[in-house]
């Protein structure tokens, strides 16, 4: 029982790291890297979503 997985409690706004717009939503169990998204409200840059733990880091 190493690895406890953690039911979905929380949901968060990933932001885009260039203007801060909201872009899209993940939960508190989340794991990703390699995720290329394009800020579609503010500046249009394309940015890398990393997620560790549950936080985006940036």
């Amino acid at each position: 029982m190493k690895d406890l997985k953690l039911p979905p409690l929380q949901r968060m706004w990933a932001r885009c790291p260039h203007c801060g717009a909201k872009t899209v939503l993940y939960d508190n169990t989340a794991q990703c890297s390699g995720v290329h998204i394009k800020c579609t409200r503010g500046c249009k840059k394309e940015f890398e979503l990393k997620i560790v733990n549950g936080k985006q880091v940036q």
